[in-house]
């Protein structure tokens, strides 16, 4: 229900005695399972990261030396079409960028997105350590991502096929 509030109203709008409401639940409650509005922002983004991240694909595609796993796993991860998620997650960026404790959350996410997609990039690279330029290709793919889920919420545009063909520039540039 909170995610539904915050992409509908925006986490300012979105106060905690509404979420219990229509949650139904007692704001006591919310309050023992969420000290704060952040605490709620922390739990959905965590879980949303666990959907999207996949981690064990990932980790599956390392293992067996997969490059096709490792360039799929690529793909979903920036262009999967999810009104709702890009809505949140611009809610969210906006908010970290006034807002110390979502900074922190938002921060903490982006690092450990930027490990695994650094991770990914050894792993097409042939490599089973990351290197700087599997760190830059990651920030170049992190840009992508958000440039995606930005262009999608912002002007309702499909960007798979440009989103996979920068994908694949970047995957095709490197050497092996």
């Amino acid at each position: 229900m909170a995610r539904q509030l915050f992409i509908e109203h925006g986490f300012h709008a979105t106060g905690i005695a509404l979420i219990a409401k229509l949650s139904g639940v007692a704001v006591q409650q919310l309050y023992r399972d969420f000290p704060s509005k952040e605490d709620i922002i922390a739990a959905i983004v965590a879980e949303d990261c666990d959907r999207f991240a996949n981690l064990a694909t990932l980790d599956s595609a390392l293992a067996n030396d997969d490059r096709d796993a490792l360039r799929t796993w690529l793909d979903s991860a920036t262009c999967q079409k999810d009104d709702d998620t890009d809505r949140l997650f611009l809610e969210i960026a906006a908010e970290a960028s006034r807002n110390e404790r979502v900074h922190a959350i938002f921060s903490d996410v982006r690092r450990m997105m930027s490990d695994n997609i650094s991770r990914a990039f050894a792993g097409l690279a042939g490599s089973k350590t990351v290197q700087d330029e599997h760190r830059l290709l990651s920030e170049a793919f992190m840009i992508v991502t958000v440039g995606s889920a930005c262009t999608r919420a912002l002007h309702d545009t499909d960007t798979h096929v440009a989103g996979t063909k920068l994908i694949s520039c970047l995957i095709d540039g490197m050497p092996r």
